[in-house]
């Protein structure tokens, strides 16, 4: 019986690193085709760390159990797969290339601040977001959903911002706003601040009706200038009824149909999206990073596309998935933090729990002089 027993357990297991090996591969296909031409694989992208974990269960279940083909089969695949794994959990800041140290360190800090919490959807935390910037008092912060209200004073935004960033009074504080519409007198956008001179200043915009743009901030950093990308680009837009079906389970057919009409949209809106941004990127004179809410994870099209150019900034951390949606789904990263692949990256790091649907992520950053 016990026998038995073992040996049902052992085809469960590889059962599962079935599932898990054709996932992974479903994803590896969404990080080489473009959504806008095929769309289903992005889910299995999305879907990635939970097929990562199946694959590698079913590894060691399939040597458990000697079954050296399944065992093969799955390792092979873990093989060819590993540039998934190391995207989503880190590498341990393998490959990093070393900076002298004499460089001085550049802090680098990227937030969507859901609008300041403007209407009050987590309770009234505007202030505590400043006292988070303040916390970090990072040299560059890009915010995405940067909000102006019709009369700024009844609901200050920058007198505030430039006092949690500053060390004395005799700082200067420089910013970059980059408004993606306007309602009734409100602004939304994106806004990039800086401790260190701003030379120059460029916008991509969109053209769509929500909160996407990018700001193009170029900064005077130790004598060079370097260039920011700060993007919010296009998410899914689901709604209340939508969020409340996925804590709930599965979605009835009318919903999933809703909701997968909704992520072939967003999916090809960001292929354009990235698509200018990367351009862009590839054009620079200057060193550059590229930050944001890309509203992908890091198993995407778009996100692999923009690691073909730069380094992720989470590499440095090792066996950390570091999610930053702070929503139905837990543990899924967003928000990222790319870099030109000369730069050291010393730190990665997330925070704000609670005080927006985001979490900001920091990192520590060492830049050869040229």
């Amino acid at each position: 019986m016990t026998e038995k027993k073992r040996s049902k357990k052992g085809r469960l297991g590889l059962v599962l690193g079935a599932v898990g090996m054709l996932g992974v591969w479903v994803a590896q296909l969404a990080t080489w085709v473009s959504p806008s031409v095929f769309p289903l694989p992005a889910l299995a992208g999305l879907g990635f760390p939970v097929f990562g974990v199946l694959l590698l269960f079913g590894v060691i279940v399939a040597l458990r159990f000697r079954r050296w083909r399944s065992a093969m089969s799955f390792g092979f695949t873990v093989v060819l797969s590993f540039s998934l794994f190391k995207s989503t959990w880190g590498d341990f800041g393998r490959g990093m290339p070393v900076v002298s140290q004499e460089t001085k360190t550049l802090k680098c800090m990227s937030w969507n601040v859901r609008l300041f919490d403007r209407y009050g959807w987590l309770g009234g935390v505007k202030s505590g977001l400043f006292s988070a910037i303040r916390g970090e008092r990072p040299d560059v912060l890009c915010v995405q959903e940067h909000f102006q209200a019709a009369s700024p004073a009844s609901f200050p935004v920058e007198g505030p911002m430039r006092a949690a960033l500053k060390t004395s009074q005799k700082d200067q504080v420089d910013s970059h706003v980059v408004w993606a519409r306007e309602k009734a007198g409100r602004k939304f956008g994106v806004s990039t601040w800086s401790r260190h001179p701003i030379v120059g200043r460029d916008a991509i915009r969109f053209g769509t009706r929500s909160n996407n743009a990018c700001a193009i901030t170029d900064i005077l950093w130790e004598g060079d200038t370097l260039r920011v990308f700060n993007v919010h680009f296009a998410s899914l837009h689901f709604d209340s009824e939508d969020y409340q079906a996925l804590e709930g389970g599965v979605p009835d057919a009318a919903g999933r149909e809703r909701m997968w009409a909704r992520m072939k949209q967003a999916y090809s809106q960001r292929v354009d999206q990235v698509t200018a941004v990367l351009n862009a990127v590839k054009a620079s004179p200057h060193p550059v990073m590229v930050c944001g809410d890309f509203n992908e994870t890091p198993v995407s099209w778009s996100v692999t596309a923009m690691r073909s150019t730069l380094r992720d900034a989470h590499d440095v951390r090792g066996f950390h998935l570091d999610g930053t949606w702070q929503g139905a789904l837990p543990g899924i990263r967003i928000d990222h933090l790319l870099v030109d692949p000369e730069w050291q990256v010393l730190s990665y790091a997330t925070g704000g729990n609670g005080l927006s649907d985001h979490r900001f992520i920091v990192a520590e950053l060492r830049v050869p002089s040229r």
